[in-house]
């Protein structure tokens, strides 16, 4: 799926005709779930599971979310103190749940002139509430930073023995985000592999980003995207273009 929520059609079949062999099918995306259901629907795409925000929330169809993995209650005060010491210098946000939320806005170039970031980033500030819900809120789960690509490595150092206890992933050339470090997608697939007793061996997992990289470590059949982030083709067993072509890989 593309950023603009293009599936190309030789994927949708090759997706539907898997599904239609008696396979499950999931799907695992830094995207919430009330962002990523309504896509699926309009492409009529028959999910088993929705793995979202990066793993920290799952959701299995006809139930709802069956994982909610929260960042710990103890570092909601240094959060608020790290937001506060940088909201002047970059974009910042959290998600309650399912739900994104606004901290600070402050001009980004990269992010200000691409219609994608753009549409998901924060738009204005909301400092006194995002306090209030960081603080408190039991369905904390994601902080982020939208920032141009020159800054990625700046804040990165910026994080350096910060909030221990959870862990920063950059999951697009423009974004990172910080979550509690057991969460992972990789961990949500092994969540679901408890509920329904499969072998890794016989999952087949895809990605292109480093909030890929453990859940294609975990599994042979794994397959990396061209156009990856750096690094992520190293943690894959095969390189492809397409999702569709992973049926010539398997068969």
């Amino acid at each position: 799926m593309q950023h603009n929520d293009y599936i190309d059609p030789r994927d949708l079949n090759f997706i539907n005709e898997w599904i239609k062999e008696g396979n499950y099918f999931a799907i695992a995306t830094g995207r919430m779930e009330n962002e990523i259901a309504p896509v699926l629907e309009r492409q009529n795409i028959k999910w088993n599971y929705m793995v979202c925000n990066n793993g920290a929330v799952v959701y299995e169809k006809g139930v709802g979310a069956i994982l909610n993995a929260s960042i710990p209650m103890n570092l909601r005060t240094e959060i608020i103190e790290l937001f506060e010491a940088i909201r002047n210098k970059y974009i910042l946000g959290y998600c309650i749940k399912d739900q994104r939320r606004d901290y600070s806005k402050v001009s980004t170039k990269e992010i200000d002139n691409n219609e994608f970031l753009s549409k998901y980033a924060p738009k204005e500030n909301n400092f006194e509430i995002g306090k209030n819900e960081i603080l408190n809120s039991p369905d904390l789960n994601l902080l982020y930073f939208y920032i141009n690509e020159d800054q990625v490595e700046e804040v990165k150092e910026l994080l350096k023995n910060k909030l221990i206890g959870c862990k920063a992933v950059r999951t697009h050339k423009n974004v990172i985000e910080i979550m509690k470090e057991e969460v992972s997608k990789a961990q949500a697939i092994r969540e679901i592999q408890k509920l329904k007793n499969f072998s890794l061996n016989d999952l087949l997992t895809s990605g292109d980003g480093e909030n890929d990289i453990e859940m294609l470590s975990m599994t042979k059949n794994s397959f990396a995207m061209n156009g990856h982030q750096p690094g992520v083709e190293k943690h894959a067993t095969f390189l492809i273009n397409n999702v569709f072509e992973i049926k010539n890989k398997i068969n």
